[in-house]
């Protein structure tokens, strides 16, 4: 071998230029010169050296060289440059590949010639090694070395004792329950003086919990999970049970408390926690909960429920809406609803209650029915404008189309609004108006007409010439139950409609002997209850307008005796008026608008002229009509 590498010098010596400082470069004879290549770290020999770790050559060739006159040149080739020396040279290398290290030296027995001793290094490179690793169960974790840039590989686990690693093979360790550990890989070069180390931090598996399984809700495509009691560092896996055992669907996270299954399944499901390095190892499962099936059918006035399960030993509740409707006993697996409302969709569905929720898929029915609705109890009665209101009496809730009848005929097309205004209609006590209504359900079928309700007519009339008392006839309310008593009572009324006054009467007429006195017209209306009505019935306002009466004497003696010395208007509702009275040349002498104002005879403050006078009177009452009257007076002495 020492004559091989002596060739080799030799052919490298025939490549070199001549030294500076030597007539010439010789290569080594083969004497067993030499120089060693030393780890300045650990101040070991080294054979192959790494990139970044620093190295020094050392003369080993026992021939003592003047140390004063050796030089070390690194490059790719040989090369003889000995121009200048160094006692000791350090190199620290920068990239992978081969490096050719020349020795130069002064040749002893010739010491105008040089000496050159050649190496080859091979520099390695020391990338952090690559690894995975996973917790597996309560105090282990499993380490995966996933390069092979290193002959040599040690594993440790926190601070237990490292151990070899062997690349592509995984290797279960002990390591602390319930914790971060630091897992630290350490790749090693043949010698060992090159390494690099990679770390990872690491939350350890803790003691096993047994997960829950909360809900399950089985909807129109998708099956969805809810789970409790998850360990964010396992895996677990969904399963279904499958003839004597349990088949996994799908795998979930421990992070994951819900998960959905693209696919409407349907059966028993359960999670089993996963040891994800020991898949064969016992671990704990959750509770099982089976799919709730449910399909719902209308009937006549009813929908009828039925559902399947394997659920054992749940109890139930029916949802309507979004709200509990029943609880049925354990063991139940159909429930009628018979409180529907025709036309209506309702949104139905089942749960099953155990260790956790069962949710059936949702379900719409429409409410049918072919049963005619009962008849809408009616109220017709006279508002304060004489109009007929007609009002359906049923509760607010209940749902239908309105039709609403006079004497036969429908007055509008079916509605939804309860009440109608009949404003065609003129109070007439030769020929009272009677009502009936009909009602539609949301399926299209009709009620019977109610029975018909006729609202009293009320008519009054003046007793004598100044309408001192009243005479008042009604017509007889018209109610569902004809043999029911009637009760009446007669309403006096004010000009804005208050009730002034109000009386008991009997069927069918009354006189009123004290009407208002300070009304010209008097305003009555009759109240009627009974018979079977919901409600009150109102007749219409009847009114009797009285005459605007005047009384001027013919005659007045403004003679200071206290007696009949003032002219004054006198009469009954005279309330917008004007009298004017003029001389017998036509001047104006005396003006009065009201009650108040009184004429003692006195023309511009001149004392009475007994003489015959003309005076006129105007006034428009409170129904509008135009009254005038006219005379003559006389002023005596």
């Amino acid at each position: 071998m020492t004559f091989v590498r002596y060739l080799y010098s030799l052919l490298l010596f025939l490549l070199c230029a001549p030294a500076v400082g030597f007539a010439q470069c010789a290569p080594t004879a083969p004497d067993g010169a030499c120089f060693r290549i030393i780890d300045v770290a650990t101040k070991q020999e080294v054979q192959t050296v790494c990139v970044g770790r620093r190295v020094r050559f050392v003369d080993c060739s026992g021939q003592q060289p003047n140390p004063k006159l050796i030089r070390y040149v690194v490059g790719s080739s040989v090369i003889c440059d000995a121009a200048q020396f160094d006692t000791v040279s350090f190199y620290t290398p920068t990239q992978v590949g081969q490096l050719v290290v020349t020795q130069n030296t002064q040749n002893p027995a010739r010491p105008a010639s040089g000496i050159l001793i050649i190496r080859q290094l091979t520099v390695q490179a020391t990338p952090a090694p690559v690894f995975t690793a996973q917790a597996c169960g309560p105090g282990v974790v499993e380490v995966s070395v996933n390069d092979s840039n290193y002959p040599q590989y040690t594993v440790q686990v926190g601070s237990q004792p490292a151990v070899a690693g062997t690349p592509g093979v995984a290797q279960r360790l002990p390591a602390p329950a319930a914790g971060s550990v630091v897992i630290t890989v350490t790749g090693y070069t043949d010698n060992q003086v090159c390494s690099a180390t990679a770390t990872q931090t690491l939350e350890t598996a803790p003691a096993y919990q047994a997960p829950t399984l909360q809900l399950l809700s089985l909807q129109n495509s998708t099956t969805q999970f809810t789970f409790g009691n998850l360990q964010s560092v396992y895996q677990y896996q969904l399963q279904i049970r499958d003839g004597g055992g349990y088949r996994t669907v799908a795998t979930v996270p421990g992070t994951s408390p819900t998960y959905t299954l693209s696919t409407a399944a349907s059966g028993c499901f359960r999670l089993l926690l996963s040891n994800i390095c020991q898949p064969a190892a016992t671990t704990p499962a959750s509770n099982e909960l089976c799919t709730v099936a449910l399909t719902a059918t209308s009937q006549n006035n009813r929908t009828v429920l039925t559902w399947t399960t394997s659920q054992d030993g749940a109890t139930f509740e029916v949802m309507r809406d979004g709200q509990v409707l029943a609880r049925p006993p354990a063991g139940t697996t159909q429930y009628t609803d018979e409180d529907i409302a025709c036309g209506t969709i309702y949104r139905y569905q089942v749960r099953a209650i155990s260790a956790g929720i069962s949710e059936s898929n949702v379900v719409n029915a429409l409410a049918v029915s072919t049963t005619p609705p009962p008849m809408a109890p009616l109220l017709a009665s006279y508002n304060l404008h004489n109009q007929v209101v007609l009002s359906i009496m049923t509760p607010a809730s209940a749902a239908g189309r309105y039709t609403f009848l006079r004497a036969g005929t429908v007055l509008a097309p079916p509605t939804t609004v309860r009440t109608f205004i009949d404003s065609t209609v003129t109070p007439d006590p030769a020929a009272p108006v009677c009502y009936t209504a009909r009602v539609q359900n949301n399926c299209g079928v009709n009620s019977a007409d109610s029975a018909p309700v006729c609202p009293p007519v009320l008519t009054a009339t003046a007793a004598d010439a100044d309408g001192n008392s009243i005479r008042l006839t009604w017509t007889a309310l018209g109610a569902p139950t004809p043999a029911a008593p009637v009760t009446y009572r007669l309403l006096t009324l004010a000009p804005d409609n208050t009730v002034l006054a109000t009386q008991a009467v009997t069927f069918p007429t009354v006189t009123d002997q004290q009407p208002p006195t300070n009304q010209q017209t008097v305003r009555y209306r009759l109240e009627a209850t009974g018979g079977g009505l919901i409600g009150v019935s109102y007749s219409n306002v009847a009114t009797v307008a009285r005459r605007l009466k005047l009384v001027m004497p013919n005659a007045f003696t403004p003679n200071g005796d206290g007696q009949n010395d003032v002219l004054e208007v006198k009469g009954r509702f005279l309330d917008n008026f004007l009298l004017v009275v003029v001389d017998r040349s036509g001047q104006e002498v005396f003006r009065a608008t009201n009650r108040s104002q009184t004429w003692d005879g006195r023309i511009g403050g001149r004392p009475p002229v007994p003489a015959t006078y003309v005076w006129r009177f105007e006034a428009t009452d409170v129904n509008g009509q135009h009254v005038t009257e006219h005379g003559t007076l006389t002023v005596l002495r």
